[in-house]
């Protein structure tokens, strides 16, 4: 392998150091490339236009001495020769920049040691650049590391506040590290507020039937390490003491060698799915109901019928009658858990075609007339004799107007009045109905027209399946339009459908 050659600057004023430099380098086959400066200014030239791998300067020269080059020298390892002076002078010379010192003799035996000394400070110069290098590539590391994590942090801290459900984290001494805003929104806590404190003085989780504290996951994980989930019926109770049903899964924090560190729990209001669930719950309870109650009524009547051959006309015809009355009722059940369905499925059909709505209000007030007249309930329209026509699907229309009054009717007790009214406002088509019932709860009124709800009454809970609003409001949406409530308890109340005025035909042009 071919030796290294290296560039020198020798610095000397000595014309026989110079010829022994010479000598030297020829004598042992050096592998130099070498230029020779007789003087400070001569040098100061040499090291404006050329670059060298090390550079030998005498102290004492012509025009001034070592000192006012090393002041000049940058990046290139430099070897102080001194005649005249002390080690002291040398180690000056170090200080003020020097790779290393070499003492003249007379006998230039100094020259000997030259060749070791040059490698010496070229290595000792590599191992600088290398380390230099290498400890700017480590700072380069470590900033784009710093900012990676920074980078990392923040969007782990972005992810975790855009989180729909509470995380809550706690060290290996169970106390709060980590609270994301969903967190602070469900427990009433903020995270500056808990941060290191205790989780079991901030997190209170109770059985939400029998109301007595149980375990959180965080607890359960403390004692097996593994994951794990809360039971079907926890209940969060927050800072403000209310209660919301949650679903919880807890998970062990671990290092790469197994420790666990801490643990991390995730927190999901269920409020919505459980009222589902009791919906569901009740809807089957009253479908059961409903449909039994018709089917035991026609079992009944039918088998008298049939056990009783002599049963005079008059009474054969009022049983089929109550017959026929019951089918029509456990129809419309059939049909209304029918449409509930479609509407779920997304499948609902509006055919839609201009339609009197005066005409469908006073036909839907007058097929009602028969059930509000048993009730002795008077029944009053106040429908405008000319209203506009609205585009949309006559028999849900019809329907939607029925179940409207057939609620007023139901929720009514006798000698009490049911309204209906049809007028034209500001271009919409505005249908009231009004009842002097039980009226609704505020805290029931928004939630009438969900799916399969029914208002607790205590005492008087009047029998339904919960679908008719949820259909009503459904058939409003689908044809634009929009439907408030208002109710009072014990005075009654009012169901407003505003729907719009179908468009006009432009008229034809006339000469």
């Amino acid at each position: 392998m071919e030796e290294n050659r290296y560039r020198i600057l020798l610095v000397e004023d000595d014309r026989l150091d110079q010829m022994a430099f010479k000598r030297m380098v020829k004598e042992e086959n050096l592998p130099y490339d070498y230029i020779i400066a007789g003087s400070v200014a001569q040098a100061g030239k040499v090291l404006g236009g050329e670059k060298f791998d090390l550079i030998f300067v005498d102290y004492l020269l012509g025009d001034g001495t070592a000192f006012d080059l090393l002041d000049s020298i940058v990046d290139t390892p430099t070897v102080f020769a001194t005649g005249t002076g002390s080690e002291e002078l040398a180690v000056k010379a170090m200080k003020a920049g020097a790779s290393d010192y070499l003492i003249k003799d007379q006998a230039r035996n100094y020259l000997k040691v030259l060749p070791e000394i040059v490698k010496n400070a070229i290595r000792h110069k590599k191992d600088e650049d290398e380390l230099k290098q290498y400890h700017e590539k480590l700072v380069d590391l470590v900033k784009e590391r710093t900012e990676q994590l920074a980078e990392e942090k923040e969007l782990l801290a972005v992810t975790l506040s855009s989180m729909g459900d509470a995380v809550i984290a706690v060290d290996a001494e169970n106390r709060i590290t980590l609270l994301n805003k969903a967190a602070e929104q469900l427990t009433g806590w903020r995270f500056e507020e808990v941060n290191h404190k205790p989780v079991d003085e901030i997190i209170r989780i109770i059985n939400e039937q029998t109301k007595k504290p149980v375990d959180s996951p965080i607890d359960r994980v403390l004692e097996s390490r593994v994951i794990e989930s809360g039971t079907g019926n926890d209940a969060l109770i927050a800072r403000t003491g209310r209660e919301c049903p949650i679903a919880a899964t807890a998970s062990p924090i671990r290092r790469n060698d197994g420790t666990m560190t801490g643990i991390v729990m995730v927190l999901r209001d269920v409020s919505q799915q459980r009222e589902i669930d009791r919906m569901k719950s009740d809807f089957i309870s009253s479908v059961s109901h409903e449909l039994r109650t018709p089917l035991t009524s026609i079992k009944a009547y039918a088998e008298t019928m049939h056990d009783d051959p002599n049963m005079t006309q008059p009474t054969r015809q009022e049983f089929l009658q109550i017959i026929n009355e019951e089918s029509d009722r456990l129809t419309d059940l059939i049909n209304g858990i029918l449409d509930i369905s479609k509407i779920e499925a997304g499948t609902i059909e509006i055919i839609r075609k201009p339609i009197n709505i005066a005409s469908v209000a006073k036909h839907a007030a007058e097929s009602l007339e028969c059930i509000a007249g048993k009730k002795k309930i008077r029944l009053q329209t106040d429908i405008a004799e000319y209203l506009p026509e609205i585009l949309g699907d006559e028999n849900k229309i019809y329907s939607m107007i029925t179940n409207l009054i057939n609620n007023a009717i139901k929720f009514t007790p006798e000698n009490g009045i049911v309204s209906v009214s049809a007028q034209l406002v500001n271009n919409e088509l505005v249908i009231k109905v009004s009842d002097t019932g039980m009226g609704i709860p505020k805290d029931d009124l928004n939630k009438i027209f969900g799916r399969f709800y029914r208002v607790h009454r205590p005492g008087k809970q009047i029998q339904g399946t919960g679908l008719g609003l949820a259909i009503v409001k459904e058939i409003v949406i689908r044809h634009d339009g929009r439907i408030d409530v208002e109710s009072e308890l014990e005075k009654g109340s009012t169901f407003t459908v505003y729907l719009p005025v179908a468009p006009q035909p432009a008229h034809a042009e006339t000469r």
